[in-house]
């Protein structure tokens, strides 16, 4: 570990700032109690000021939590919740019935932690100026603690008790800086130690490093076999190969928009949409058990053939359950659920299991519209694309019966990227399209007339 090594100051600086996240969160209960103990005499804080000091305290603590989320604020953040804690202390200390003294040094003390000896020296600063503008505030309020038995005189009455304070903590300044440079001494010993070690960590991390290297390689060789095995199909099935690449983009622009709509977040993550994106390849695999004569045919199927296209999933499943396992095989569980469970609906009127509602898996679910979508808005063998408008309206009335309301309400939002990007695909495959509908159209030609030949 480096001197400078930034990973470990960084992280170290997250870790306080979580505790003082805690500290903040703990003095909101400060206020709370002054309230009950002036209700039953103990204390003698007014109303007004309790409350005024609890909205305080629920307001700093409220920002702190949102500034210890992100990354770019965290230098800032340390030096929001010290300054934050030690008003909180210069404020109950500038009331006349409260007495704070040792309390005044608390906060010097917790940004030692940060193991920043500037952070340190800054925080004194302002914790001294701060115990001298509340204690001028509390002589101002009249405190018992300053002799008024004369009339009140500024040099008489506060000077002295600000010089005490003072003295005390130039003390406490001078533990602190003790304290300070003994830790930062103590720490750069201990990574010096570490750098000792160079090349054995070294050597680790190049290992580590190339692991990571081959492991991210042979995830990539993984997906572009994955992709060639679902684009293969497009030998034995025309709209297959492009299908797949449609509904692969699909899935991760409506996985995306659910989870930015506070939908699924925790099932949504960039690793699981990957996934979720790279598992579409694969739904339509059990379609190479299909004859060609149906997958291909002009027209629409007759009861046997739907019935027959039907056992796809299950096809599907089968094919990708002696898969190769990838990685921790969460990708193949995916692959096969969404194989398997892309033709269930919301409702329950699907196939092949009639599953309802959150029984079909969330994959699934996504898959499910995708593949809707592209079927609506792309050529088919027995009809023309429909509009991007009136596609959005099957969605609309297929809400809460095909597709779970939200999954729908997600491709809805999504009208004009889908619009954008199908307006590329079909820009970019219409000449191929074009070549491979030529090609079976004249191979069903051929196949109809060895049927008629033979017939005669």
């Amino acid at each position: 570990m480096s001197i400078t090594d930034e990973t470990f100051f960084s992280e170290n600086i997250a870790s306080v700032n979580k505790m003082v996240s805690r500290l903040l969160l703990a003095i909101n209960a400060v206020p709370i109690i002054f309230l009950l103990f002036s209700y039953i005499k103990i204390f003698q804080f007014s109303l007004g000021f309790s409350c005024a000091l609890l909205f305080y305290t629920i307001f700093v603590s409220s920002v702190f939590l949102l500034f210890i989320k992100s990354e770019k604020f965290k230098k800032v953040t340390m030096y929001f919740g010290l300054c934050a804690i030690q008003l909180f202390v210069a404020i109950i200390g500038a009331n006349a019935h409260a007495g704070v003294f040792i309390t005044l040094g608390l906060v010097p003390v917790i940004s030692c932690l940060y193991y920043n000896k500037r952070l340190t020296k800054n925080i004194c600063v302002i914790s001294y100026v701060a115990m001298l503008v509340s204690l001028f505030i509390k002589y101002k309020n009249g405190a018992a603690m300053f002799d008024f038995s004369d009339e009140p005189r500024f040099f008489q009455n506060y000077v002295p008790i600000a010089i005490g304070f003072t003295i005390e903590f130039a003390f406490l300044f001078l533990i602190i800086s003790l304290i300070s440079k003994r830790t930062d001494t103590t720490l750069r010993r201990l990574m010096s130690l570490a750098d000792d070690r160079g090349d054995f960590v070294q050597l680790l991390r190049e290992s580590k490093a190339n692991l990571e290297q081959k492991t991210q390689e042979l995830e990539k060789t993984q997906k572009k076999i994955i992709k060639f095995v679902a684009e293969a199909l497009s030998s034995h099935d025309l709209l297959t190969g492009s299908h797949v690449i449609h509904t692969q983009k699909y899935v991760e622009l409506i996985s995306k928009r659910l989870r930015d709509t506070g939908h699924f977040t925790e099932e949504l993550s960039d690793v699981a949409i990957e996934m979720y994106a790279n598992a579409a390849f694969l739904h339509d695999i059990g379609k190479i058990h299909i004859p060609e004569g149906i997958l291909n045919k002009f027209g629409k199927f007759t009861l046997e053939e739907f019935e027959m296209m039907k056992s796809h999933p299950a096809e599907g499943k089968e094919l990708l359950q002696s898969f190769p396992k990838i990685g921790d095989g969460s990708f193949n569980e995916i692959a096969i659920k969404m194989a398997y469970c892309h033709h269930e609906k919301w409702d329950g009127t699907g196939y092949p299991e009639r599953k309802k509602g959150e029984a079909i898996p969330l994959c699934a679910r996504i898959m499910a519209a995708a593949d809707v979508l592209d079927a609506l808005i792309s050529k088919r063998y027995y009809k023309e694309p429909m509009s991007i408008d009136a596609a959005m309206r099957v969605f609309f009335d297929s809400k809460g019966t095909h597709f779970e309301p939200c999954i729908a309400d997600a491709v809805i939002s999504l009208k004009d990227e889908i619009q954008k990007i199908d307006e590329e695909f079909k820009r970019t495959e219409a000449e191929l399209y074009k070549e491979k509908l030529e090609w079976w159209h004249r191979y069903h030609k051929m196949r109809d007339s060895a049927v008629l030949n033979g017939s005669n």
